[in-house]
């Protein structure tokens, strides 16, 4: 059969829908001149595929495990091998410093080569001197072309790093380095490479200024896991995220400290989210769930009286939409009129909270600092609340209530179904209220 010629196609720069002709508006995700001219490989005659029976035995893949046992736990309990993880964050946030870290901890078991198209050997270098992460395993380099760095590796190591995706290119390619059609055909082959060999290949990656992974959308649906490194900027509190995992779950975070000699670890991040101490009106304990594990938290809201217009809802570490649903929930059932105040919400520490078990500490916490009124100290509140004011119950909850237990609390709120050993249950959100102030165990 003979070989087609090349065909120029137009691949869109958002979700990576492709056609043979121009087009102003994406048919697949619907946004306007984002079409990017590029050129097509030439195709040869197909071979034939083997397919393999689905009774076929497997072998059983053990993970890899460092010293690094927070990043281990969530990638999964270890590294599977032959996986592909995308590391995303902002600038400045510590990728590069978290994967060389981990790089090094993997070169206790074999090769590990760090590809940097983003700084020079020297450069690379005098950070591998700061954190004191030499190792003889770990090699480095600074050559961005995908084609010569593949065909350059001799035998197979334990992991690949490529700092970052967006600078690495394919020679065969006209596109400019770090288009759409580069990034899509370099991660093709990073990812053949990976499943072929069974290295494990890590990709650090930028992210746009509305907080996405820069580049096309497919590019975290061809990867098998998705790591965010998020925290404030001028903190040095950073916190690992997995926002997808095809060997572990979802989630799962890990909690660093930044400091000049890399990223520390903090096996106990309960201990920095929770203020055990602080019992002024406005402060409510819960305990959430994030993958695999249980943290304790400390919302904190106030309200003052808004002398403007319209009132003021601002929400630090949970979705504003919930804080307005909750602030409404509290003025119709507590009797808390809030319409002409402002509410600030605060989760101590910087974490995002997505759980619904928090809800009812939410609600504590604004009738708290509507009334000026404190909770008994060591009192904690789980639970979703509903939009009729009841408390339902949330997955998890002897995990938690053991949580709650081990950092000190001694009253835990809650759902009243189902039963668990240890928890005031309650209906509505009324009735917690009042049996939390009564200090009722």
């Amino acid at each position: 059969m003979k070989q087609e010629k090349d065909k120029k196609f137009y691949v869109c720069s958002e979700c990576g829908y492709k056609s043979t002709k121009w087009f102003g508006k994406c048919p697949q995700c619907g946004e306007w001149n984002t079409a990017i001219e590029t050129e097509g490989a030439l195709k040869s005659a197909p071979s034939a595929v083997e397919f393999e029976p689905s009774t076929s035995k497997i072998l059983s893949v053990e993970r890899l495990k460092t010293t690094m046992g927070e990043m281990d736990r969530v990638l999964g309990s270890g590294l599977t091998p032959g996986s592909v993880v995308l590391v995303a964050g902002g600038p400045g946030i510590g990728k590069s410093t978290l994967m060389l870290e981990y790089a090094s901890a993997l070169a206790n078991d074999g090769n590990v080569y760090y590809i940097s198209g983003e700084e020079s050997i020297t450069q690379v270098l005098s950070r591998v001197k700061r954190l004191g992460v030499e190792k003889e395993n770990l090699l480095l380099s600074s050559t961005v072309d995908i084609d010569r760095v593949l065909s350059s590796i001799k035998s197979y190591p334990i992991a690949l790093v490529f700092d970052s995706i967006q600078t690495v290119h394919s020679s065969g390619m006209n596109a400019l380095t770090g288009s759409v059609s580069q990034m899509r055909e370099c991660t093709v082959k990073i990812v053949e490479y990976a499943k072929t060999t069974g290295t494990s290949v890590f990709m650090i990656g930028h992210i746009t200024k509305v907080g996405n992974i820069a580049g096309p959308m497919v590019l975290e649906h061809m990867v098998d896991t998705v790591l965010y490194l998020e925290g404030e900027p001028r903190s040095g509190r950073r916190i690992l995220r997995a926002m997808k995992n095809r060997f572990g779950p979802t989630e799962e975070i890990a909690v660093y400290e930044m400091k000049k000699m890399g990223m520390i670890e903090i096996p106990d991040p309960s201990r920095i989210f929770a203020d055990m101490e602080s019992e002024e009106p406005g402060n409510a304990i819960s305990v959430v769930v994030e993958g695999s594990r249980s943290l304790m938290i400390n919302v904190q809201t106030l309200t003052t009286v808004n002398r403007r217009s319209s009132p003021i809802r601002i929400a630090r570490g949970l979705e504003n939409s919930r804080l307005l649903m909750l602030t409404a929930l509290v003025s119709n059932y507590l009797d808390v009129h809030l319409d002409n105040h402002d509410v600030y919400l605060n989760v101590l520490g910087g974490l995002k909270v997505s759980d619904p078990g928090a809800d009812l500490a939410v609600v504590a916490a604004l009738y708290s600092s509507a009334k000026n009124m404190r909770f008994p100290s060591k009192t904690a509140f789980i639970g979703e609340v509903g939009l009729d004011g009841k408390v339902r119950p949330v997955q998890q909850m002897k995990m938690r209530v053991a949580e709650a237990k081990r950092m000190g609390i001694k009253n835990v709120i809650s759902s009243h179904y189902p039963k668990e050993k240890d928890v005031t249950g309650v209906r509505t959100v009324r009735e917690a209220i009042k049996r939390a102030l009564s200090g009722d165990e």
